[in-house]
């Protein structure tokens, strides 16, 4: 629920002015009145977002946590944005179609609803929340016996640039650039994600073979990768295919985790299914441009 300003009551002190004074004097204005004080909660107050990246409107009941008689019933339109300012975190309930689910959403931090397995629709942490660029995906780290094998699978080799689009905590750029020797270049929106990755290859030691650059991924310029790295939602697959096709050279791979690029079929050459550190099935699809 938006959270409405509050304020601390101030007592202004209003003096009248003296009934002797001649009438040739100007009387003096009272002074503004001080500015309100703001309470802890408004000072520490930041901007949750909740983003509709499904086809349909979302509907959905959201509250200061632990206070359901305080929940606004809304209704979120396909590709919008969802905005509340609040200190303290929020409760959302909602219907994924399948069933009644319940979150707690931290203040500051992104969430989007999105497809999940077909039609169901739940709530994901990660998305940007931001007006001026494309919701690719929500940030899920590719777990790394998959990462270890899209690359084996991608044929890296010394001379390879690259390049992994919503590259996250920067992991798979990372162990390319430490296995394989290979250039590699990680872009994603999330600023905090670019400085983690900053981090992380300072302490793999391969600072100078890496490069991270904040931006929106559909407005970027990859046409040095000869390898592409993606895990992202299969629309943002299908939104990404124009770019790849307008600047990857001929031969070039892309390698997926879990989705397939739409309208790529006679490309894909390889499709190998992964279990992850905990036994879960992950796939990986292959296409030479």
């Amino acid at each position: 629920m938006k959270r409405r300003p509050e304020f601390v009551p101030t007592v202004v002190l209003v003096l009248a002015a003296l009934a002797l004074l001649p009438s040739s004097c100007s009387r003096r204005q009272p002074d503004p009145a001080p500015a309100a004080t703001q309470t802890a909660d408004d000072v520490r107050a930041r901007e949750t977002t909740v983003r509709n990246v499904t086809e349909n409107p979302v509907a959905y009941k959201i509250y200061p946590s632990g206070k359901p008689e305080a929940r606004e019933t809304r209704d979120i339109a396909p590709g919008a944005i969802d905005r509340f300012r609040t200190a303290t975190p929020l409760e959302i309930e909602f219907n994924t179609g399948q069933r009644d689910a319940i979150y707690s959403l931290d203040p500051g931090s992104p969430y989007s609803f999105r497809y999940d397995e077909g039609t169901t629709i739940e709530l994901f942490l990660g998305s940007h929340g931001r007006a001026d660029a494309v919701d690719l995906a929500p940030w899920v780290p590719t777990p790394q016996p998959i990462v270890d094998r899209m690359l084996e699978l991608a044929s890296l080799s010394g001379k390879d640039v690259l390049y992994d689009i919503g590259c996250g905590d920067g992991r798979i750029v990372i162990t390319a650039a430490r296995r394989y020797g290979v250039r590699g270049v990680g872009i994603d929106i999330d600023k905090a994600m670019i400085d983690e990755s900053e981090r992380d290859a300072e302490s793999a030691g391969v600072e100078r073979q890496v490069k991270f650059i904040c931006m929106d991924a559909t407005k970027a310029d990859i046409s040095e990768a000869t390898v592409v790295s993606l895990y992202l939602l299969p629309e943002s697959n299908a939104l990404m295919r124009p770019l790849l096709e307008a600047q990857l050279r001929p031969k070039s791979r892309v390698v997926c985790h879990n989705y397939t690029i739409p309208g790529w079929e006679e490309k894909q050459v390889l499709t190998e299914t992964v279990k992850d550190e905990n036994g879960e099935d992950h796939y990986v699809y292959l296409y030479i441009r």
